[in-house]
């Protein structure tokens, strides 16, 4: 009598198939959140990269880099004379392919008032929003109820309107918000009396761009364009400033190690809504595992590493310190 084996999985052969292919999707895993990241990665250096060649076309065609934000001076309530003035992206939008936005533009009136509000409010731009960083794009004006600055006296619009999120902004060098604070580490360089809240309203800054109304040209640069940076990477939910139609503290600084915020043990974004005083501070951070790109006054665009040497990253920072520090 002939008897059919068969062909069937038994239940040990199964359960060892499935284990088999429960390893190789823990190995594949990995793989494919790293190609994912190296792309989006990618995507964030090219938008640097672009934003440093439109900073460049700019000066070409003004004789000078654009104003960190053309506020007024201090003259009425304090948030309505320092939050809504124009920024340096305002000045900048002809040069990202956005003139038709540009044109719909009145400078001669606050960010808050008509026709400026309609502009800003929900404007999308790719260039400025970090693939990496889920809370870049667009985002509440809430954020500001922790700056003391009553609704519709900033920007524009009311605590539930939006505007874009800043993952880029221009270089202030070694500046603080106010004096030097004191940190767990020893900043032996920190020179920051020479800026006035990051060269908010007139003040000047060390960097190549100051928060308020004073302009530098590539002139100003005296340690060399390839030894100074321009423009980085930062994560608006950890600073309520870092908005890209905000005049208020709107620029990076150098003052703060890279990624400072994991050192001191934060996360990415302050899930306790007091953006405006953050301890991270407006230093320069990213989602990017190990550092964050940075371009130089060159257009160079270069991944730096959270491991960089704080003195060459102080540095890196200053426009004329006569200390030229290069990135290897």
């Amino acid at each position: 009598m002939l008897r059919h084996r068969s062909t069937g999985f038994t239940l040990i052969e199964l359960l060892v198939v499935i284990t088999i292919i429960g390893i190789l999707i823990g190995l594949l895993l990995p793989a494919v959140q790293s190609a994912r990241e190296a792309a989006r990665a990618l995507q964030c250096g090219n938008n640097l990269k672009q934003i440093g060649l439109a900073l460049h076309n700019y000066h070409d065609a003004h004789g000078s880099l654009p104003s960190g934000a053309y506020t007024r001076p201090t003259r009425g309530p304090y948030c309505e004379d320092v939050y809504n003035g124009h920024t340096w992206f305002c000045s900048l939008l002809p040069h990202v392919e956005q003139q038709a936005a540009y044109d719909k533009l009145d400078f001669t009136k606050p960010t808050r008032e008509s026709p400026n509000k309609e502009v800003i409010l929900g404007l999308q731009l790719a260039i400025e929003a970090c693939p990496s960083d889920p809370y870049s794009g667009l985002t509440l004006h809430e954020r500001f109820a922790s700056s003391s600055c009553r609704q519709g006296s900033h920007i524009a619009g009311g605590w539930q309107d939006r505007s874009m999120a800043a993952s880029y902004v221009p270089s202030g060098g070694p500046c603080s918000v106010a004096k030097c604070p004191s940190t767990p580490l020893a900043w032996s360089d920190c020179r920051n009396d020479q800026s006035y809240r990051c060269g908010s309203d007139d003040h000047v800054s060390p960097g190549l761009f100051a928060a308020g109304r004073v302009a530098y040209t590539f002139d100003h640069c005296r340690d060399g364009l390839s030894n100074t940076f321009l423009v980085g990477e930062v994560l608006p939910g950890l600073w309520g400033h870092h908005m890209l139609f905000n005049s208020h503290y709107n620029v990076g600084s150098t003052h703060y190690p890279p990624n400072y915020h994991k050192m001191l043990g934060l996360p990415n974004v302050d899930h306790g809504r007091d953006w405006a005083r953050s301890s991270a501070g407006p230093g320069f951070k990213s989602e990017h595992p190990g550092g964050m790109h940075m371009a130089l006054a060159d257009g160079s665009v270069h991944f730096v590493s959270d491991t960089i040497d704080y003195h060459t990253w102080v540095y890196l920072g200053d426009k004329a310190d006569d200390l030229p520090a290069q990135l290897r």
